[in-house]
């Protein structure tokens, strides 16, 4: 039997894998240089009744309670943010996401900007209004939004 030449396949820039089964954690790694990039833990829940859901039986949304990316700037966050979207959908919970985004680390880089940024919105109407002033004009958050902001993604 001959074999040919070996073709090669070109790996993503980025990978992501799954740790756990509970409380599972996704980790972010660079195929060119084998670098840890960050993490995302993410699970599947029911919600039972939902402020931001029009929802009127248990159903199921993908919590993301922590997402963590070790270099900013460079759309890590931002592919977790897409990986979590079919994730969700592969999971059942149809493009659903929630989060509390809070910031008691650094509060001149609030995740509630980066979030809204990327389609989520807030629980509070006015809390979206702040959010949005404050990426518009480049400014900080209030400091009571420092404690926490129920966000989802609106659109799913």
């Amino acid at each position: 039997m001959v074999i040919g030449p070996l073709k090669l396949l070109k790996l993503p820039a980025r990978l992501i894998y799954k740790a756990g089964s509970k409380n599972v954690k996704y980790n972010m790694f660079s195929t060119k240089t084998g670098e840890h990039l960050g993490f995302m833990r993410a699970e599947k829940v029911l919600l039972k009744n939902s402020d931001f859901y029009p929802i009127t039986e248990p159903t199921p949304s993908l919590y993301l309670n922590k997402l963590e990316a070790f270099k900013k700037g460079e759309k890590v966050g931002t592919d977790f943010i897409t990986f979590a979207r079919h994730l969700s959908k592969k999971e059942g919970a149809g493009g659903r996401i929630h989060i509390i985004a809070y910031n008691g680390d650094d509060i001149k880089n609030p995740p509630q900007k980066f979030y809204r940024k990327l389609g989520f919105t807030c629980k509070k109407a006015e809390d979206n209004k702040i959010i949005d002033d404050a990426i518009k004009n480049n400014t900080p958050l209030p400091f009571r939004l420092n404690f926490g902001s129920i966000m989802y993604l609106e659109k799913f």
